[in-house]
C-alpha cells in the first residue's frame, strides 16, 4: 500500500481591480495555483457575493479562454506560468462585461492547511450583480446622487408595473424611458408628501 501525497502546490496572491468602476473596487485574494481556471471562477463569484453564473473570458499572454471553449476545460491557473507583477484580463458575466484586471502580487509555497481560497483585503463595495455592467452602475451611481429614492426598489417597481399598464408587455422599454418615469413618480411623491404637510 502506498501512501499517495498530492501534488505540491504553490500559493498565488493576486489583486483583483475592476476596470471601469468608479469608485474603485479592489480585492486581494490567495489560491492554489492547481484549481482550474473553471474553479477561479467560481471563487470570485463567491468573493463578490454574487449567485449567477453567465460564463467568463479570461485573456492572458495574447490567448484567450472562456467558459464556452472545451479546450478550457481542464485548464489550470498553473498553465499561464505567470511571473510575479504580470496580469491577466478576466471578464466575469459575458453578459455584463465585467472586466477586472488581475495582478499576481507573490507566490508562495503552498501549505496543505491553507489550501483553501481566501479573500485577504479589499476595497470598495461590490457593485450589484444584476445592475447592466459597469454602464449600468455608474447610471445607478447618478441615479442615487441625484435622488435616492430613484434607486429605491419599491419606487422602480411601481414605475415597471405602470409603465407596463400604459405601454403594455410587448413595448420594450429603454432606460432612458424608465428613468424619466421613475423621475416623475418620485416628484409626484414629493408634491403629495407636501401637500400632505
Amino acid at each position: 500500500m502506498t501512501n499517495t501525497l498530492p501534488p505540491p502546490f504553490k500559493r498565488l496572491i493576486l489583486r483583483a481591480v475592476s476596470n471601469d468602476v468608479s469608485p474603485i473596487v479592489a480585492r486581494v485574494f490567495s489560491i492554489s495555483d492547481d484549481v482550474e481556471i473553471t474553479e477561479l471562477h467560481d471563487v470570485f463569484l463567491s468573493m463578490l457575493g454574487w449567485q449567477h453564473d453567465l460564463g467568463f473570458i479570461i485573456r492572458v499572454h495574447g490567448q484567450e479562454f472562456n467558459s464556452y471553449q472545451r479546450r478550457s476545460r481542464g485548464k489550470r491557473v498553473r498553465d499561464f506560468q505567470l511571473r510575479r507583477q504580470e496580469k491577466l484580463l478576466y471578464i466575469c458575466n459575458t453578459l455584463d462585461l465585467w472586466e477586472w484586471e488581475i495582478r499576481l502580487l507573490d507566490i508562495q509555497d503552498g501549505n496543505a492547511d491553507e489550501r483553501d481560497p481566501e479573500c485577504l483585503d479589499g476595497r470598495g463595495a461590490v457593485p450589484p450583480e444584476s445592475c447592466g455592467g459597469p454602464g449600468g452602475y455608474r447610471l445607478m451611481l447618478k441615479r442615487q446622487a441625484a435622488d435616492p429614492r430613484l434607486s429605491d426598489p419599491a419606487t422602480i417597481a411601481v414605475s415597471v408595473k405602470l409603465l407596463a399598464q400604459v405601454y403594455g408587455d410587448d413595448v420594450e422599454i429603454d432606460w432612458q424611458s424608465l428613468l424619466w418615469f421613475t423621475l416623475q413618480q418620485a416628484q409626484g411623491e414629493r408634491g403629495r408628501s407636501r401637500r400632505g404637510h
